[in-house]
Protein backbone atom coordinates (compact mmCIF):
# COMPACT_ATOMS: atom_id res chain seq x y z
CA UNK A 1 0.00 0.00 0.00
CA UNK A 2 1.29 3.54 -0.92
CA UNK A 3 2.13 5.52 1.93
CA UNK A 4 2.57 9.41 2.21
CA UNK A 5 6.61 8.69 2.62
CA UNK A 6 6.36 6.53 -1.17
CA UNK A 7 5.16 9.87 -2.32
CA UNK A 8 8.48 11.72 -1.83
CA UNK A 9 7.29 14.29 0.97
CA UNK A 10 9.59 15.19 3.48
CA UNK A 11 9.42 13.42 6.48
CA UNK A 12 8.03 16.24 8.74
CA UNK A 13 5.29 16.21 6.67
CA UNK A 14 4.58 13.25 6.66
CA UNK A 15 4.80 13.37 11.15
CA UNK A 16 2.80 16.37 10.60
CA UNK A 17 -0.07 14.40 8.95
CA UNK A 18 0.19 11.50 10.81
CA UNK A 19 -0.56 13.61 14.20
CA UNK A 20 -4.04 14.42 12.82
CA UNK A 21 -4.71 10.90 12.07
CA UNK A 22 -4.20 11.07 7.79
CA UNK A 23 -1.81 8.13 7.63
CA UNK A 24 -2.52 7.16 3.67
CA UNK A 25 -3.13 8.89 0.43
CA UNK A 26 -6.38 8.64 -0.38
CA UNK A 27 -6.72 7.79 -4.73
CA UNK A 28 -6.69 11.77 -5.97
CA UNK A 29 -3.84 12.04 -3.54
CA UNK A 30 -2.08 8.82 -4.86
CA UNK A 31 -2.54 10.00 -8.73
CA UNK A 32 -1.55 14.15 -8.44
CA UNK A 33 1.11 14.30 -5.81
CA UNK A 34 3.92 12.58 -8.55
CA UNK A 35 2.78 14.56 -11.12
CA UNK A 36 2.59 17.37 -9.76
CA UNK A 37 6.47 16.70 -8.56
CA UNK A 38 7.08 15.75 -12.17
CA UNK A 39 6.23 19.84 -12.71
CA UNK A 40 2.94 18.71 -15.08
CA UNK A 41 0.16 20.73 -15.34
CA UNK A 42 -3.16 18.90 -14.06
CA UNK A 43 -6.56 19.22 -14.40
CA UNK A 44 -8.18 16.63 -12.15
CA UNK A 45 -11.92 15.57 -11.46
CA UNK A 46 -12.76 14.04 -8.26
CA UNK A 47 -15.63 14.58 -6.20
CA UNK A 48 -16.39 16.41 -3.19
CA UNK A 49 -14.68 15.10 0.04
CA UNK A 50 -12.16 13.13 -2.00
CA UNK A 51 -8.92 14.58 -0.51
CA UNK A 52 -8.21 17.37 -3.15
CA UNK A 53 -6.56 20.13 -1.20
CA UNK A 54 -3.91 17.89 -0.13
CA UNK A 55 -3.44 16.31 -3.77
CA UNK A 56 -2.56 20.09 -4.81
CA UNK A 57 -1.02 21.13 -1.35
CA UNK A 58 1.50 18.70 -0.31
CA UNK A 59 3.61 18.57 -2.75
CA UNK A 60 3.56 22.79 -3.03
CA UNK A 61 4.19 22.83 1.53
CA UNK A 62 7.35 20.52 0.66
CA UNK A 63 9.08 22.47 -2.25
CA UNK A 64 8.60 26.35 -0.71
CA UNK A 65 10.62 28.18 0.75
CA UNK A 66 11.84 31.58 1.41
CA UNK A 67 9.49 34.90 1.66
CA UNK A 68 8.48 34.99 -1.87
CA UNK A 69 4.60 34.16 -2.99
CA UNK A 70 5.40 30.48 -5.30
CA UNK A 71 1.98 29.39 -4.44
CA UNK A 72 -1.56 30.75 -5.23
CA UNK A 73 -4.40 28.89 -4.87
CA UNK A 74 -7.82 30.28 -6.01
CA UNK A 75 -11.34 29.05 -4.57
CA UNK A 76 -15.39 29.95 -5.12
CA UNK A 77 -15.96 31.49 -2.05
CA UNK A 78 -14.14 32.96 1.60
CA UNK A 79 -15.49 29.91 3.48
CA UNK A 80 -13.46 27.50 1.21
CA UNK A 81 -10.79 29.21 1.17
CA UNK A 82 -10.31 29.64 5.18
CA UNK A 83 -10.23 25.32 5.21
CA UNK A 84 -8.28 25.91 2.61
CA UNK A 85 -5.91 27.60 4.63
CA UNK A 86 -6.43 25.04 7.58
CA UNK A 87 -5.83 21.81 5.47
CA UNK A 88 -2.83 23.93 4.51
CA UNK A 89 -1.72 24.64 8.01
CA UNK A 90 -2.33 20.60 9.35
CA UNK A 91 0.57 19.88 7.40
CA UNK A 92 3.29 23.08 7.12
CA UNK A 93 6.04 24.03 9.24
CA UNK A 94 7.59 26.51 8.15
CA UNK A 95 5.53 28.05 4.96
CA UNK A 96 3.76 31.40 5.80
CA UNK A 97 0.19 31.07 4.41
CA UNK A 98 -1.79 33.79 4.44
CA UNK A 99 -5.97 33.40 3.63
CA UNK A 100 -7.63 36.48 1.30
CA UNK A 101 -11.35 37.19 0.94
CA UNK A 102 -13.82 40.12 0.95
CA UNK A 103 -15.71 41.33 3.59
CA UNK A 104 -13.24 42.17 6.23
CA UNK A 105 -10.51 44.86 6.73
CA UNK A 106 -7.53 44.60 3.67
CA UNK A 107 -4.16 45.34 6.10
CA UNK A 108 -4.10 42.36 8.03
CA UNK A 109 -4.51 40.75 4.07
CA UNK A 110 -1.93 42.97 2.85
CA UNK A 111 0.39 42.53 5.79
CA UNK A 112 0.33 38.73 5.34
CA UNK A 113 0.90 38.56 1.68
CA UNK A 114 4.51 40.42 2.56
CA UNK A 115 5.62 37.24 3.64
CA UNK A 116 2.93 34.50 2.61
CA UNK A 117 4.49 31.32 0.78
CA UNK A 118 1.39 30.40 -0.17
CA UNK A 119 -2.19 32.65 -0.37
CA UNK A 120 -5.13 30.91 -0.84
CA UNK A 121 -8.10 33.32 -1.39
CA UNK A 122 -11.20 34.13 -3.35
CA UNK A 123 -10.96 35.98 -7.15
CA UNK A 124 -12.65 39.64 -5.99
CA UNK A 125 -10.63 40.33 -3.49
CA UNK A 126 -7.09 38.64 -4.92
CA UNK A 127 -8.07 40.60 -8.28
CA UNK A 128 -8.77 43.78 -5.93
CA UNK A 129 -5.43 43.89 -4.33
CA UNK A 130 -2.95 43.23 -7.48
CA UNK A 131 -4.91 46.25 -9.36
CA UNK A 132 -3.40 47.88 -6.08
CA UNK A 133 -0.15 46.41 -6.60
CA UNK A 134 -0.25 45.05 -2.48
CA UNK A 135 0.12 41.51 -3.93
CA UNK A 136 3.44 40.60 -5.54
CA UNK A 137 2.93 37.77 -7.95
CA UNK A 138 6.86 37.83 -9.88
CA UNK A 139 8.43 34.92 -8.08
CA UNK A 140 4.73 32.29 -8.70
CA UNK A 141 5.17 29.01 -8.94
CA UNK A 142 2.10 27.03 -9.16
CA UNK A 143 -1.57 28.79 -9.92
CA UNK A 144 -4.10 26.26 -8.36
CA UNK A 145 -7.92 26.39 -9.13
CA UNK A 146 -9.86 24.16 -6.63
CA UNK A 147 -13.49 23.61 -7.57
CA UNK A 148 -12.48 25.60 -10.82
CA UNK A 149 -16.13 24.06 -11.93
CA UNK A 150 -17.94 26.23 -9.46
CA UNK A 151 -15.84 29.14 -10.29
CA UNK A 152 -17.38 29.33 -13.84
CA UNK A 153 -20.30 28.80 -12.74
CA UNK A 154 -20.70 31.14 -10.10
CA UNK A 155 -19.58 33.66 -13.09
CA UNK A 156 -15.57 34.17 -12.15
CA UNK A 157 -14.34 33.38 -15.34
CA UNK A 158 -13.62 37.30 -15.94
CA UNK A 159 -11.93 37.66 -12.74
CA UNK A 160 -9.79 34.81 -13.18
CA UNK A 161 -8.95 35.53 -16.73
CA UNK A 162 -7.53 39.21 -15.17
CA UNK A 163 -5.91 37.67 -12.65
CA UNK A 164 -3.29 35.24 -14.97
CA UNK A 165 -2.46 38.61 -16.83
CA UNK A 166 -0.98 39.40 -13.45
CA UNK A 167 1.20 36.10 -13.06
CA UNK A 168 4.09 34.85 -14.75
CA UNK A 169 3.58 33.14 -18.03
CA UNK A 170 5.96 30.25 -16.96
CA UNK A 171 4.38 28.58 -14.15
CA UNK A 172 2.62 25.25 -13.33
CA UNK A 173 -1.05 25.40 -13.50
CA UNK A 174 -3.23 22.67 -11.12
CA UNK A 175 -7.08 22.70 -11.86
CA UNK A 176 -9.15 20.93 -9.91
CA UNK A 177 -13.18 20.12 -9.79
CA UNK A 178 -16.10 17.68 -9.10
CA UNK A 179 -16.42 17.99 -12.65
CA UNK A 180 -14.62 18.90 -15.73
CA UNK A 181 -16.95 21.71 -17.66
CA UNK A 182 -16.50 22.36 -21.43
CA UNK A 183 -15.98 25.88 -20.49
CA UNK A 184 -13.09 25.24 -18.41
CA UNK A 185 -10.90 23.33 -21.50
CA UNK A 186 -11.74 26.18 -23.51
CA UNK A 187 -10.36 28.48 -21.31
CA UNK A 188 -7.28 26.01 -21.26
CA UNK A 189 -6.89 26.07 -24.49
CA UNK A 190 -7.33 30.52 -24.64
CA UNK A 191 -3.96 30.00 -22.55
CA UNK A 192 -1.88 27.39 -23.72
CA UNK A 193 -2.70 25.20 -20.79
CA UNK A 194 -2.32 21.30 -21.93
CA UNK A 195 -3.21 19.58 -18.58
CA UNK A 196 -2.58 16.04 -18.23
CA UNK A 197 -6.33 14.61 -17.11
CA UNK A 198 -6.69 12.73 -14.15
CA UNK A 199 -10.17 11.30 -13.06
CA UNK A 200 -11.45 9.97 -10.25
CA UNK A 201 -14.51 7.82 -10.26
CA UNK A 202 -15.54 4.96 -8.06
CA UNK A 203 -13.28 5.85 -5.89
CA UNK A 204 -12.83 4.50 -2.03
CA UNK A 205 -14.75 8.03 -0.80
CA UNK A 206 -17.75 7.79 -2.72
CA UNK A 207 -18.66 3.77 -2.41
CA UNK A 208 -20.47 3.94 0.86
CA UNK A 209 -22.89 6.89 -0.67
CA UNK A 210 -26.46 5.31 -1.20
CA UNK A 211 -28.42 7.39 -3.99
CA UNK A 212 -32.05 7.09 -3.74
CA UNK A 213 -35.10 8.74 -5.06
CA UNK A 214 -38.88 9.11 -3.98
CA UNK A 215 -41.71 10.34 -5.92
CA UNK A 216 -43.54 13.17 -3.50
CA UNK A 217 -46.68 15.16 -4.68
CA UNK A 218 -46.56 19.01 -3.91
CA UNK A 219 -49.17 18.66 -1.61
CA UNK A 220 -47.13 15.65 0.38
CA UNK A 221 -43.34 16.93 -0.09
CA UNK A 222 -43.43 18.38 3.26
CA UNK A 223 -44.80 15.37 5.21
CA UNK A 224 -42.41 13.13 3.17
CA UNK A 225 -39.41 15.46 3.74
CA UNK A 226 -40.21 15.03 7.26
CA UNK A 227 -41.04 11.10 7.67
CA UNK A 228 -37.44 11.12 5.97
CA UNK A 229 -35.61 12.98 8.57
CA UNK A 230 -37.43 11.42 11.35
CA UNK A 231 -36.79 7.89 10.50
CA UNK A 232 -32.95 8.14 9.49
CA UNK A 233 -30.40 7.85 12.01
CA UNK A 234 -28.52 11.05 10.85
CA UNK A 235 -25.53 12.45 12.17
CA UNK A 236 -25.39 15.82 10.26
CA UNK A 237 -28.30 16.79 7.32
CA UNK A 238 -27.82 19.07 4.39
CA UNK A 239 -31.46 20.11 2.26
CA UNK A 240 -31.04 22.02 -0.78
CA UNK A 241 -33.53 24.27 -2.05
CA UNK A 242 -33.55 25.87 -5.27
CA UNK A 243 -34.50 29.43 -4.10
CA UNK A 244 -34.07 31.71 -0.85
CA UNK A 245 -37.32 31.80 0.02
CA UNK A 246 -37.89 28.06 -0.17
CA UNK A 247 -34.75 27.71 2.54
CA UNK A 248 -36.12 30.09 4.93
CA UNK A 249 -40.27 28.72 4.78
CA UNK A 250 -39.17 25.17 4.78
CA UNK A 251 -36.97 25.57 7.46
CA UNK A 252 -39.70 27.01 9.48
CA UNK A 253 -41.87 24.33 9.00
CA UNK A 254 -39.43 21.98 9.80
CA UNK A 255 -38.75 23.95 13.28
CA UNK A 256 -42.54 24.05 13.55
CA UNK A 257 -42.81 20.31 13.75
CA UNK A 258 -39.78 19.78 16.15
CA UNK A 259 -36.85 19.19 13.81
CA UNK A 260 -33.96 21.44 14.69
CA UNK A 261 -33.27 23.22 11.04
CA UNK A 262 -31.69 26.55 10.14
CA UNK A 263 -31.54 28.24 7.05
CA UNK A 264 -28.60 29.19 4.90
CA UNK A 265 -28.91 31.22 1.85
CA UNK A 266 -27.65 34.54 -0.01
CA UNK A 267 -29.92 36.97 1.92
CA UNK A 268 -27.85 36.17 5.30
CA UNK A 269 -25.06 38.63 6.09
CA UNK A 270 -21.68 37.00 5.76
CA UNK A 271 -21.03 36.96 9.78
CA UNK A 272 -24.46 35.40 10.07
CA UNK A 273 -23.43 32.59 7.65
CA UNK A 274 -20.25 31.85 9.57
CA UNK A 275 -22.15 31.79 12.40
CA UNK A 276 -24.82 29.28 10.93
CA UNK A 277 -21.91 27.08 9.83
CA UNK A 278 -19.88 27.01 12.91
CA UNK A 279 -22.90 25.96 15.15
CA UNK A 280 -24.33 23.01 12.47
CA UNK A 281 -20.22 22.34 13.08
CA UNK A 282 -20.77 21.86 16.61
CA UNK A 283 -24.26 20.08 16.41
CA UNK A 284 -26.02 22.90 18.01
CA UNK A 285 -28.89 21.64 15.49
CA UNK A 286 -28.81 18.64 12.43
CA UNK A 287 -30.27 20.19 9.65
CA UNK A 288 -29.16 23.06 7.30
CA UNK A 289 -31.43 24.03 4.62
CA UNK A 290 -29.57 25.65 1.70
CA UNK A 291 -29.26 27.36 -1.39
CA UNK A 292 -26.42 25.88 -3.98
CA UNK A 293 -24.81 29.34 -3.87
CA UNK A 294 -24.29 29.35 -0.06
CA UNK A 295 -23.64 25.78 0.80
CA UNK A 296 -21.11 26.35 -2.46
CA UNK A 297 -17.69 25.50 -0.34
CA UNK A 298 -19.20 24.31 2.39
CA UNK A 299 -16.36 21.43 3.82
CA UNK A 300 -18.38 20.11 7.06
CA UNK A 301 -17.54 16.95 8.35
CA UNK A 302 -19.89 14.01 9.58
CA UNK A 303 -22.51 15.18 7.39
CA UNK A 304 -24.68 12.00 6.68
CA UNK A 305 -27.69 12.74 4.73
CA UNK A 306 -28.40 15.16 1.70
CA UNK A 307 -31.58 15.69 1.10
CA UNK A 308 -32.84 17.30 -2.85
CA UNK A 309 -35.72 19.30 -1.46
CA UNK A 310 -35.87 20.18 -5.17
CA UNK A 311 -33.96 18.77 -7.97
CA UNK A 312 -31.04 20.30 -9.03
CA UNK A 313 -30.43 22.11 -12.51
CA UNK A 314 -27.83 19.94 -13.82
CA UNK A 315 -26.08 16.85 -13.18
CA UNK A 316 -22.97 18.41 -12.18
CA UNK A 317 -25.04 20.13 -9.27
CA UNK A 318 -26.47 16.82 -7.96
CA UNK A 319 -22.90 15.47 -7.95
CA UNK A 320 -21.56 18.45 -6.25
CA UNK A 321 -24.69 18.22 -3.51
CA UNK A 322 -24.95 14.66 -2.92
CA UNK A 323 -20.61 14.65 -2.62
CA UNK A 324 -21.07 16.62 0.82
CA UNK A 325 -21.97 13.18 2.89
CA UNK A 326 -20.70 9.96 3.04
CA UNK A 327 -16.96 11.61 2.77
CA UNK A 328 -13.61 9.71 3.12
CA UNK A 329 -15.25 6.02 3.51
CA UNK A 330 -18.06 7.34 5.73
CA UNK A 331 -21.57 5.63 5.26
CA UNK A 332 -24.12 8.33 3.36
CA UNK A 333 -27.61 8.40 1.84
CA UNK A 334 -28.62 10.72 -0.36
CA UNK A 335 -32.38 11.10 -1.24
CA UNK A 336 -33.91 13.01 -4.06
CA UNK A 337 -37.94 14.27 -3.91
CA UNK A 338 -39.24 14.14 -7.54
CA UNK A 339 -42.42 16.10 -8.04
CA UNK A 340 -44.14 14.86 -11.41
CA UNK A 341 -42.58 17.33 -13.28
CA UNK A 342 -39.08 16.57 -12.46
CA UNK A 343 -38.96 12.98 -13.95
CA UNK A 344 -37.68 14.33 -17.24
CA UNK A 345 -34.99 16.07 -15.37
CA UNK A 346 -34.00 13.86 -12.96
CA UNK A 347 -33.56 11.00 -16.02
CA UNK A 348 -30.76 13.17 -17.10
CA UNK A 349 -29.49 12.69 -14.00
CA UNK A 350 -29.41 9.06 -13.79
CA UNK A 351 -28.18 8.76 -17.03
CA UNK A 352 -24.72 10.30 -15.98
CA UNK A 353 -24.81 8.80 -12.33
CA UNK A 354 -25.83 5.07 -11.58
CA UNK A 355 -27.15 2.83 -9.23
CA UNK A 356 -29.31 5.25 -8.04
CA UNK A 357 -32.42 3.32 -6.55
CA UNK A 358 -36.49 4.02 -5.65
CA UNK A 359 -37.62 4.46 -2.48
CA UNK A 360 -41.48 3.01 -2.17
CA UNK A 361 -43.45 5.59 -1.35
CA UNK A 362 -45.93 3.19 -0.12
CA UNK A 363 -43.63 1.69 2.14
CA UNK A 364 -42.98 4.80 3.71
CA UNK A 365 -45.25 5.56 7.11
CA UNK A 366 -45.87 9.40 6.59
CA UNK A 367 -46.21 11.18 9.34
CA UNK A 368 -48.69 14.41 9.79
CA UNK A 369 -46.93 17.64 9.97
CA UNK A 370 -48.31 21.44 10.93
CA UNK A 371 -48.16 23.16 7.91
Amino acid sequence: MTSFKDLGLKKNIVENLKSEGITEPTEVQEKSIPKVFEGKDLLVESETGSGKTFAFSLPIINSVKGDETKALVLSPTRELAKQITAELEKAADKAEIVTIYGGVSYEPQIEGAKTANIIAGTPGRVLDLLKQGKIELEELEYFILDEADRMLDMGFQDELEQIISFIPEERQNLLFGATIPRELKKMCDRYDIDPETIRIKASRHTRNLDEKYIDADSNRKLSTLYTLLEERERDLSIVFCRTKNTTRWLADKLRTNGIEAQELNGDMSQHQREETVDRFEDKEFRVIVATDVAARGLDIENVTHVFNYDVPDTPDTYTHRVGRAGRQGAEGEAVTLLENDDHRKFRQIKRKKDGISRIDRDELDLKRVKT
